[in-house]
């Protein structure tokens, strides 16, 4: 299984993020402080309090799941001779009916594979998967290697939560008399960072945050300042450990295996 840290250089350097976070600072204490005619922040009262930059974490999987099983079914055959009371067939001779059908039955050897990759925002935040795979699809990144960079925020979103929903979304039913193998391959789980700038703001008794994406230059007008949560991501064995429930993954307990194959010669 493929584990990469992976990270994004900046597009919007510091100097253009703060540019945009400083026209947009109005902006930062909502749409009500903006429509109050007689209470409104000017730009001129407005200061910067507290800068920030970090790298937030996303995960990309990629799995695919293989499935062997047999299906029961009785395949139709037209006769087409108006005349013909009987047929000989591999071996058996068999009538024909008033439908002018003969069934036969049949046991199918199938074989299914899904195939999934997917972005799961590594904070627990709604992120639309979209919008990452977007960030991955249109701008470079590169291996990391430095994870004692204080400015990379360790995932709250585990890597065995991240299995364990691959493993959900790939374990759709099939339509079979018997299984023979399901396995699920996990190929890659690889854990991405972008840059994001965070700018604080007062007014009066009030703090505003405006956020830039260090990528795409997007502007989330109701940011926060992550603070403590800016810290170092620890061991790389700790953000890809699949923890207690490991064992779980590979024998499920039903009749898919999840399939790690370098977890365990590890």
């Amino acid at each position: 299984m493929e584990e990469k840290i992976l990270v994004f250089d900046d597009v919007y350097n510091e100097t253009s993020a703060r540019a945009q976070a400083e026209h947009e600072k109005t902006a930062a204490f909502g749409m009500l402080a903006k429509l109050k005619l007689w209470d409104r922040p000017k730009e001129a009262d407005i200061a910067l309090a507290a800068t920030e930059k970090r790298y937030e974490p996303f995960w990309l999987a990629k799995a695919t799941r293989r499935t062997l099983y047999k299906r029961k079914v009785a395949y139709k055959v037209r006769i087409e001779h108006a005349h013909a009371i009987s047929v000989e067939l591999l071996g058996q001779q068999l009538k024909i009916g008033p439908s002018r059908e003969l069934s036969l039955s049949a046991l199918e050897d199938c074989e299914r594979v899904m195939a999934l990759s997917e972005y799961f925002d590594g904070l627990h935040r709604q992120s639309p998967e979209k919008m990452l795979a977007d960030f991955a699809g249109n701008y470079t990144s590169r291996e990391f290697t430095d994870i004692g960079d204080p400015h990379f925020i360790a995932p709250t979103v585990t890597a065995a939560s991240v299995v364990q929903q691959v493993k959900a979304r790939l374990t759709t039913p099939i339509e079979a008399d018997e299984i023979v193998s399901d396995e699920i391959d996990i190929q890659a789980l690889n854990l991405i960072y972008r840059p994001v700038y965070a700018f604080q703001f007062t007014w009066k008794d009030k703090q505003g945050v405006i956020e830039i994406d260090g990528l795409s230059g997007r502007v989330n007008k109701e940011g926060n300042m992550l603070g403590n949560a800016v810290r170092k991501l620890g061991s790389r064995d700790a953000l890809f450990d699949l923890g207690a429930d490991f064992a779980g993954l590979v024998l499920p307990g039903g009749t898919i295996v999840v399939k790690l194959i370098d977890k365990l010669s590890k």
